[in-house]
């Protein structure tokens, strides 16, 4: 206890340094009064000690006593309202322990000489004032025992050893009653000084408990509302950010912010470059968006901005970000070349209310990345009704499915030379329940956003195996870009035909040359996996992709299909006209037959073939038909 208590060199923890505050506060307001209660008691004996000694001792050495002890007294008061300084601490309270042996040593020497040259009775008084004083420093003392101690001995022994010693049996009655009170009040200070350390680590521990439970609810808070990876705030702050401002009525701009190509990244170069990307994009972003506003992690390659400006304002910082973003990112081996698109949405023009502005940030987006890359997109009524129609579409779209209510229909194609229908095109046609006719541009988009796509495509095509299966002739089906990226797309549809006997020589799968892009790898590899099923392959809208040469030379078409765009403006324009001749002639060079998509006219369909054009489909021959229709036709076209 004596040794946690003692103002040691060192600070050796926060506990201790609290311990030895806590010391230096209660001696400042005790030791002034101990000081004064020395001087009461000085001043006593000095009384009691009048014409026993001499001038020096009964009043000389009080005043000296006094003096000390009133300049130590003073040292104290001058620190009553100061804060003290940790490292100074432990040098006060060993200067105060210095003193309290001086001064104790003078006292109880003086009491000696005083007590050797008085009678009995003085005797008595002077020990009884002596021991009295010592006993009231020791209190005043109590926080720093040592001290009090050191007080008790020195000041009190001397006498109390007269007492013990002397012949008189008054006299050590009197020197054993002190030794037992001595005694006494030791232990309750030993004790007293323990309740104080106790009650200081408990009130220290308490105090480091709070500073504990304060820091993990900072931490919590920072977790709560901030990302971990970015540290930006994230949708949680960005949401309360928002409630706050629009409550406070002011107008401002909403920016949500998706990076172009960034999983691309992550997938080559892996995780680790893609959250040092973020990062990267996080410090820019707040460098752009700088006094103008906040910035947010929503979440995956996701942002946000809060602007505190109106349209114009929030354009601008749009237009600041998608060009800041466009700019390379330097990583320590390679650079990341990426994009930004942001959509933006206005308070109060857009909406009142948060969800709702939030939202119509995301339809902008949406609008945004629809357009293009690296592209903005403000917010406008119209959007939302688009929005809200395809969210419409695709739930009743996979009700539709659900039920069987999309159907294939069938558009002949025919020979140039003969007019024989030598196939069918397989297209997906859905009335809604109201009687709508809704188009394939319409629901086949939204069909390939939600997933939906190869269950749309293995259904029409398994319910066009069960209805053509009588036929001599093949049929075509389109497949989506993003069927070709599935390793299992060509056993699917392999089952399909398996189940329904269709023979695989009757299918046609046509692909554009737009999906051989996004993939090229996994393109190659369904479409060599469905070649060698037996499956014949048509390349789709040629001529209005990219790499055509290289597709041609690349993979085992078995013709070639030239869009509908270049063959309805054959008639008009004569650089169509020549587009379309070096088509055919490319194909008949490379042994490919090629069918014409989009004759109108009869007159379209002899150029064609003058051209040398194999096979063509359009609305001349005939538009899309159901099953019913289609076999009607060829029974009516049977001889009776």
């Amino acid at each position: 206890m004596l040794r946690r208590a003692s103002p040691a060199v060192g600070i050796r923890s926060e506990q201790d340094q609290a311990i030895l505050v806590e010391q230096f506060r209660a001696l400042r307001q005790q030791v002034p009064l101990m000081y004064a209660l020395m001087l009461v008691d000085a001043t006593f004996l000095s009384f009691a000690s009048q014409g026993t000694v001499s001038a020096w001792w009964s009043l000389a050495m009080p005043v000296v006593l006094a003096l000390l002890g009133g300049l130590r007294a003073a040292f104290w008061l001058r620190r009553r309202n100061v804060a003290p300084d940790p490292e100074m601490i432990p040098r006060y309270l060993l200067g105060t322990t210095i003193v309290a042996v001086v001064l104790s040593l003078g006292f109880g020497g003086w009491g000696l000489v005083l007590y050797v040259q008085a009678d009995l009775v003085r005797r008595a008084c002077i020990a009884l004032y002596i021991f009295i004083g010592a006993i009231s420093c020791c209190y005043c003392l109590q926080s720093l025992p040592r001290a009090g101690h050191i007080v008790l001995v020195c000041g009190a022994a001397p006498v109390t050893l007269c007492l013990l010693f002397s012949a008189d049996w008054f006299l050590r009655g009197v020197g054993f009653n002190i030794v037992v009170v001595t005694t006494v009040i030791l232990r309750m200070l030993r004790a007293s000084h323990a309740g104080f350390i106790e009650v200081l680590t408990s009130r220290a521990d308490m105090a480091a408990e709070q500073r504990r439970a304060q820091g993990a609810e900072q931490r919590a808070h920072q977790l709560a509302y901030h990302d971990p990876l970015t540290g930006l705030p994230n949708r949680r702050a960005l949401a309360e950010a928002l409630d706050t401002r629009m409550a406070g009525g002011a107008p401002l701009g909403l920016l949500i912010i998706d990076l172009d190509r960034f999983k691309s990244i992550n997938d080559v170069h892996g995780h680790p470059a893609g959250d040092q990307l973020l990062r990267d994009v996080a410090a820019r972003l707040s460098a752009v968006v700088g006094g103008q506003g906040s910035s947010y992690r929503l979440g995956g390659d996701e942002f946000a901005v809060i602007i505190d400006a109106e349209g114009e304002g929030a354009r601008r910082a749009a237009h600041s970000i998608v060009h800041a973003m466009r700019k390379p990112f330097a990583a320590p081996d390679l650079v990341h070349h990426i994009g930004a698109s942001v959509g933006i949405s206005l308070y109060p023009n857009d909406a009142l209310d948060r969800e709702t502005l939030m939202r119509r940030a995301d339809i902008a987006l949406y609008k945004a990345k629809q357009s293009g890359r690296s592209r903005l997109c403000a917010f406008e009524p119209l959007l939302d009704a688009e929005i809200r129609r395809r969210a419409e579409i695709e739930r009743e779209l996979r009700e539709a499915m659900a039920s069987d209510a999309l159907v294939p229909y069938y558009q002949p194609i025919v020979a140039l030379a003969s007019g024989a229908v030598v196939g069918y095109e397989l297209l997906a046609r859905w009335q809604r329940g109201d009687g709508e006719d809704i188009g394939p541009e319409q629901f086949i988009p939204i069909a390939e956003e939600c997933g939906l796509i190869d269950a749309l495509m293995l259904r029409l095509l398994r319910r066009a195996c069960r209805e053509t299966r009588g036929w001599e002739v093949s049929i075509s089906i389109n497949v989506s870009p993003i069927q070709l990226k599935d390793p299992w797309f060509s056993q699917k549809v392999l089952a399909v035909l398996t189940r329904e006997r269709f023979p695989p020589q009757r299918l046609t799968i046509e692909i554009t040359e737009n999906a051989l892009i996004v993939d090229a790898e996994s393109a190659q590899q369904t479409i060599a996996s469905l070649k060698n099923q037996g499956i014949q392959l048509a390349l789709d809208d040629f001529g209005t992709g990219y790499s055509s040469l290289k597709h041609l030379q690349m993979l085992p078409f078995d013709r070639l299909k030239i869009d509908r765009s270049f063959v309805t403006s054959m008639e008009r324009d004569p650089q169509a006209l020549r587009l379309v001749h070096a088509i055919i002639t490319l194909a008949s060079t490379l042994d490919l037959p090629v069918v014409a998509e989009g004759i109108e006219s009869a007159s379209t369909a002899r150029t064609l073939a003058g051209l040398g054009c194999a096979m063509g489909q359009g609305f001349h021959y005939g538009h899309p038909m159901p099953v019913a229709q289609i076999e009607a036709l060829a029974a009516a076209a049977q001889p009776a």
